[in-house]
């Protein structure tokens, strides 16, 4: 549950509004949660568990195809996903499912 997550985060980790959201307190002091970090930790998760390494592409991929069943405009996607082409068009998945739900606003 992400929510959930989140509200643990939060509960347990409170600072200054100027940090990011996804900061925590390590041995060293307050650290900024980066993407190579969220990787590497999601990598040893799935590793112990017999899960290929992957990049973090793939939340890409998921979060335009999650967004678009959800039923977020396409030139939202577009403009949240900061792509200046239609590129993102590429990653759609389950276009069978997309494609009615979309088609309408042409």
């Amino acid at each position: 549950d992400p929510i959930r997550a989140l509200e643990l985060h939060l509960s347990l980790n409170t600072f200054d509004d100027h940090l990011p959201l996804f900061c925590y307190i390590s041995p060293s002091g307050i650290r900024c949660l980066t993407r190579r970090r969220f990787m590497s930790r999601c990598n040893s998760v799935w590793s112990a568990s017999g899960i290929p390494n992957t990049t973090g592409h793939s939340f890409r991929i998921g979060g335009t195809t999650e967004m678009l069943l959800s039923g977020v405009p396409p030139d939202v996607v577009k403009a949240l996903g900061r792509w200046s082409s239609d590129a993102f068009l590429r990653y759609w998945r389950k276009l069978e499912l997309l494609g009615p739900r979309h088609v309408e606003n042409l």
